[in-house]
């Protein structure tokens, strides 16, 4: 018989693991020693342990390889494990490289001196049912006064059906020239209205945008500049829809908090 610590040693393992094995039933010693508690294997559990640290190298937990190792597993069965193994470590393998493509980004943008106060996430933005209003604009110079019109026209419609108004705002653009744009007003599901063009609607989510959040006065033009450099350098493509998200504009623009978002194109 061999004695943990020469087993530990054989196998390149520490004797924390090969107790906390025995522990959960997963390679019992064949005695021990009831004076020191000190645990002893026989040479054929060395071929078991072999087995337990082989599915451990290839991302098997150990509650699936305690089931493993007491049926009697086929090469189909094991196959299509490794299969499954081999999804989730490519999967994690893409993670990390976005994350590691998001902080180099993120290094990058803090060498402009503009930039650095720009903090950028990846997240999604769920579908929201609104009251809205569009209009087709010829560029990006129009977008000020389209605003102009259309927020004090959803409020109105708003005050006129005796609903309270709740933010967030939205504002949505689609394309660069001409522009699709949309402003809209969140309200309860069960609103219905479809007058002086303005339609309540489902506001379609995004699976992925980069965001950051403004705090006081507004640089739109800055900050969309940030979004766009950073998905340059993390090697994000974009989708064209930008949308500006006022989440506390009720004083004085000093005071305003807006979340500026761009959509990205889906994770490959």
């Amino acid at each position: 018989m061999f004695g943990i610590g020469t087993v530990a040693r054989l196998a390149q393992v520490s004797v924390r693991t090969l107790r906390y094995y025995d522990e959960i039933g997963l390679l019992a010693p064949v005695w021990v020693d009831p004076d020191t508690g000190y645990r002893w294997y026989a040479p054929e559990q060395l071929h078991r342990l072999h087995r337990i640290l082989a599915l451990r190298d290839l991302g098997v937990k150990l509650s699936e390889i305690s089931v493993l190792l007491s049926d009697d597993l086929s090469v189909d069965e094991l196959r299509g494990i490794l299969l499954l193994r081999r999804a989730e470590a490519r999967e994690r393998v893409r993670e990390e490289t976005e994350l590691l493509a998001h902080v180099e980004a993120r290094l990058r943008q803090m060498e402009e001196e503009t930039m650095t106060d720009y903090d950028v996430i990846v997240k999604r933005v769920e579908p929201e049912w609104v009251i809205a209003v569009h209009e087709e604009l010829a560029d990006v110079k129009a977008v000020g006064a389209a605003h102009e019109r259309s927020w004090p026209r959803l409020h109105a419609a708003l005050d006129a059906h005796g609903i309270a108004f709740h933010a967030p705002s939205i504002a949505r653009e689609q394309g660069e020239g001409p522009i699709h744009f949309t402003a809209a007003l969140p309200v309860r599901d069960d609103v219905s209205i479809d007058a002086d063009g303005i339609a309540s609607m489902r506001l379609p989510g995004v699976e992925r945008v980069a965001a950051t959040v403004m705090r006081g006065e507004p640089k739109f033009d800055e900050g969309f500049t940030a979004l766009i450099a950073w998905a340059e350098e993390a090697g994000e493509q974009r989708t064209g829809e930008l949308r500006e998200v006022y989440l506390d504009c009720d004083g004085p623009r000093a005071t305003w908090v807006v979340e500026l978002q761009i959509g990205l194109q889906p994770s490959a």
